[in-house]
């Protein structure tokens, strides 16, 4: 079961996670944690099989574990990040971190699998890291249950019951195919070959905003259409620095996006921007960060046929592989 984009109103919830998971693959959760008097703390859980609680437990590769409990007279509390592995029917040593979520508030957490570790994100901002104890390719389920309300899962790349990347493509499969263009001069536009963006393609802008600068963006378009826009507005005198998403139907502006967590953009400071594609949505990394995540309205990236860049910025290196 391929779970993208689905709302999940209860936990706890299990899934068998089709295609497993392996180095580059990730899996990202967003949704509310919840206020509740019984339950101050959640899980998320990646499982080696479907024994998911009890004394004969399956074991789990990463227990991600953020708690929300007050001290009292008898005890001190606990409102920490726990992260830990559970092996051979126990516990493994706990790593602590300070607990970035907040009761009443959304969120987004983004596991990254690497080939020594998992790489975590929280709202878009890097998190930590937590070594592999048990091998990933024996990771078979995954297990959310607590305090929260999971509004979507989503396993980047999707990967239907065949063994294939929904929409197209095998997975794994390189990159093998890299267009480099060093210093291009701007306004930049270059031609996308028939296929258009589509996963695992992506895209890397080296780019430094100019230091009098007001803004620049970046543009995929489908002919005259704006698939994906990405504007950065930096801070100038009563100007609020933003990071605006949108696209266009029929020539006319849509509604904008524009929650991020921290602005990650200076002036005169050269940054790495990468767009990656998947199949209904395309995900920006901003100097190898998760940063943000737009959802197609509707549109085909497979007919994505041009990349543009405008504003005040220089264009170092722009890269494509596809």
């Amino acid at each position: 079961m391929i779970l993208i984009g689905k709302l999940f109103e209860e936990v706890p919830f299990v899934s068998a996670i089709v295609g497993g998971m392996f180095p580059g693959r990730a899996v990202v959760v967003a949704g509310h944690v919840l206020q509740s008097n019984s339950q101050k703390r959640f899980a998320i859980d990646l499982c080696c099989g479907l024994l998911i609680s009890g004394d004969h437990m399956d074991n789990k590769a990463l227990h991600f574990n953020p708690r929300f409990e007050s001290g009292g007279f008898f005890s001190s509390g606990d409102r920490q990040l726990v992260l830990n592995s559970y092996i051979g029917s126990q516990w493994g040593e706990e790593v602590r971190f300070m607990n970035p979520f907040k009761e009443g508030k959304p969120f987004q957490v983004r596991i990254l699998v690497c080939d020594k570790y998992f790489k975590i994100a929280v709202n878009g901002k890097h998190l930590c890291d937590y070594e592999h104890r048990v091998p990933v390719d024996q990771i078979k389920t995954i297990s959310i249950g607590g305090n929260i309300r999971a509004d979507y899962i989503e396993f980047q790349p999707p990967i239907a019951k065949d063994g294939n990347i929904q929409n197209g493509g095998s997975i794994p499969r390189p990159l093998n195919e890299v267009t480099r263009i060093d210093k291009p001069t701007i306004p930049f536009s270059l031609a996308i070959p028939i296929g258009g963006f589509v996963s695992p393609h992506l895209m890397q802008f080296t780019l430094t905003p100019f230091i009098s600068g007001e803004r620049f963006v970046i543009d995929l378009y489908s002919v005259a259409e704006s698939v994906f826009h990405f504007r950065i507005d930096m801070p100038k005198d009563k100007q609020k620095p933003a990071v605006v998403r949108n696209s266009t139907r029929n020539g006319v502006w849509q509604k904008e996006e524009r929650d991020i967590g921290e602005f990650p953009f200076h002036k005169g400071i050269t940054h790495d921007i990468t767009l990656v594609a998947y199949a209904k949505s395309v995900a920006v990394d901003v100097d190898g960060m998760p940063f943000v995540k737009f959802v197609y309205r509707g549109d085909d990236p497979s007919r994505i046929d041009r990349v543009t860049v405008k504003g005040d910025c220089v264009l170092q290196r722009f890269i494509h592989r596809g």
